[in-house]
């Protein structure tokens, strides 16, 4: 449970909201101490702007989209259309193609089915267990009682809805249940990110260095984007934990920069200082290392979701393939496009596999077979729980008025 009495911190410092209980660990979510709560909870990432308080409190209460809005669900459209086709080119000239993916469909180990469903949730839960780390200094969360909810919300509704709006709904459902602001659920969700991140290009690293097949080229170049990766994902965690020794280099490194105005140098360092408002104060090394090793064991049980994939469709399936290929969908789902990444996925897949076979239509009824069995499950699983929330009282849909 959450520390209690939080109302009379509402329109305060955030800092009051941490201090209401002591510290369960050394590692806290720490805002700066003039960060505000009424500020940060009127604020959305869906249009950028500041939101009425009602606003703040749900959602989808909010002003209509804006055309910048529109024009961002209109890119993913045309992001997945666009993927999609690109995926299945190559086959319309092949008189026989489709039939040779029924048949790969007809003739699929399915009995890979249990082992996917397991494994994913297994993945989600190791979700919860990490977040429960991360939000360990403001209160005591049980994963699957308190957490997995609000995560599977956040990932089912991610599979209907544009803009990524699940992400907030995560976090909107989890703040309003707990009776905590919005910004201490943001920016655990910020860390994690970073931790995901760090798992994903230990292992697309990994899996380039061993994989056979790839063109030297491409594997050359694919390796330096994850050493630059690599490079940006560390220094964003060193951000997070030493941010005024980290601010103070960038500085200094900027004022070597002889055009660069004293005055750009000022705001970038201020905007930094910044961001730094609602992240986490890391000091407990074990802590952090034990976040990493979920991060790790949880996007090595993703990879293995992808090898059963291949598998079932009588595809190479080595580890180093499984590592690569879950990498690019990491990176690639990433991208702008509809809910549910369709056309994105296929494309990753045909793009990844082309090095490793020529069967083309298995690996389209692959990628087909890798989204579906766990968008099928997940969007079910968020429904669901938004339906308990919204019986609750923990979670308002009402459209715009």
């Amino acid at each position: 449970m959450p520390c209690q009495d939080l109302d009379s911190c509402q329109g305060l410092d955030l800092g009051c909201v941490i201090a209401k209980r002591p510290p369960l660990s050394d590692f806290a979510l720490r805002p700066t101490p003039n960060f505000r709560v009424d500020e940060a909870l009127a604020s959305s990432p869906l249009d950028g702007h500041f939101m009425t308080a009602d606003a703040a409190v749900n959602p989808l209460e909010q002003k209509r989209f804006s055309a910048k809005n529109w024009l961002k669900i209109f890119i993913g459209l045309l992001i997945s259309i666009g993927s999609l086709w690109f995926a299945v080119r190559d086959l319309f000239g092949a008189p026989d193609a489709w039939d040779k993916i029924v048949t790969a469909f007809r003739e699929a180990r399915y009995a890979s089915l249990p082992v996917i469903w397991l494994l994913l949730f297994a993945f989600y839960w190791l979700k919860a267990l990490r977040w429960k780390l991360l939000l360990s200094s403001v209160g005591h969360f049980h994963p699957l009682r308190d957490l997995l909810g609000p995560i599977m919300i956040g990932f089912g509704f991610n599979n209907l809805l544009p803009l990524r709006i699940g992400e907030l709904l995560r976090c909107h459902a989890f703040a309003k249940q707990q009776r905590l602001p919005l910004t201490v659920a943001l920016s655990s969700v910020i860390l994690e990110r970073i931790m995901d991140g760090m798992a994903i290009v230990f292992y697309l690293s990994i899996g380039l260095l061993f994989v056979q097949g790839l063109d030297p080229r491409v594997q050359q170049g694919a390796f330096i984007f994850s050493v630059v990766a690599a490079a940006v994902v560390v220094s964003c965690l060193v951000y997070v934990i030493w941010t005024k020794p980290f601010v103070t280099f960038v500085e200094r490194v900027l004022d070597k920069i002889p055009f660069l105005p004293a005055l750009v140098t000022r705001k970038i360092c201020t905007i930094l200082e910044e961001g730094a408002q609602g992240l986490a104060s890391l000091k407990a090394p074990r802590l952090v290392m034990l976040m990493l090793v979920i991060s790790l064991v949880k996007w090595g049980l993703n990879g293995l979701l992808a090898l059963l994939a291949l598998w079932s469709f009588g595809l190479p399936h080595s580890l180093s393939i499984g590592m690569v290929l879950m990498g690019a969908i990491a990176f690639g789902v990433a991208i702008p496009s509809s809910p549910g990444y369709i056309g994105v996925m296929q494309l990753i897949f045909m793009s990844v596999m082309q090095f490793f076979t020529l069967d083309q239509e298995s690996v389209l009824a692959a990628s087909v077979y890798y989204q579906f069995s766990q968008w099928i499950p997940v969007t079910l699983a968020g429904l669901i729980y938004g339906i308990l929330f919204l019986w609750r009282g923990d979670l308002k849909l009402t459209p715009p008025a």
